[in-house]
């Protein structure tokens, strides 16, 4: 165990208690309804960033701290202004179609489990791969600009988009993180995020994206190490 890492879990375990303790959930949860995006980009921006640098000390053995730390906390946040948004707009448009008897969800707790399940089916199969190809293409171009440090002259390399498209493992990405990661995690792992009241799916979802981490980290390492 390091430093690092009691201040990591010590971080985490402040952000947990926030919402257990009724007192300051009520805060959150009030915040949360009057300023969605706002808090929906700070969920992101912070619990997600600390998952990264969480997996590199997994994969590393220590903590490092990664090129451009700052441009991925700000990406992370505007992954959770667009998580508020389509949360709120599969969840809706579900409920819609179903209204409409364009869905059968059935009724009483069948009704709430497949609204659930198909809110979250919907949103991973169109919207999510959308999604996880612009972040591969941040990650790549964030990479490119600030990991290989300054030029001669003092200054970052410039970076282009199609630079930063070409740097992204395409075939791995279709194969693992399209074809395995949304079938076998995040449309079972959101079905149950939409089962709960609609102001903690966000911040469950930002603590999901710590959890992939974690388990793909893992499942990386040899058995003798993990």
């Amino acid at each position: 165990m390091k430093k690092g890492d009691f201040v990591w879990g010590a971080a985490i375990a402040a952000i947990i208690a926030l919402f257990a303790v009724p007192a300051t959930a009520k805060v959150v949860l009030d915040l949360t309804a009057r300023h969605a995006y706002l808090m929906g980009f700070a969920k992101f921006a912070i619990l997600a960033t600390m998952g990264e640098l969480l997996v590199i000390r997994l994969a590393k053995g220590r903590w490092t701290r990664p090129a451009g730390l700052l441009a991925r906390a700000f990406v992370w946040g505007v992954v959770g202004l667009l998580v508020v948004l389509m949360f709120a707009l599969f969840n809706s448009g579900v409920q819609g179609a179903a209204a409409k008897g364009l869905l059968v969800v059935g009724e009483g707790w069948m009704r709430t489990f497949l609204v659930a399940l198909l809110t979250s089916a919907t949103m991973n199969l169109t919207f999510g791969p959308v999604f996880m190809a612009g972040h591969r293409i941040s990650d790549a171009w964030i990479e490119e600009k600030f990991g290989k440090g300054r030029g001669a002259d003092g200054k970052l390399p410039r970076v282009g988009f199609w630079q930063a498209v070409e740097k992204v493992d395409w075939r791995r990405f279709l194969g693992f993180v399209v074809g395995k990661t949304i079938p076998l995690f995040w449309i079972p792992a959101h079905t149950i995020c939409f089962l709960l009241p609609s102001e903690y799916r966000v911040i469950v979802a930002a603590f999901l994206s710590i959890a992939l981490g974690v388990i793909l980290t893992l499942g990386k390492r040899p058995k003798a190490a993990a």
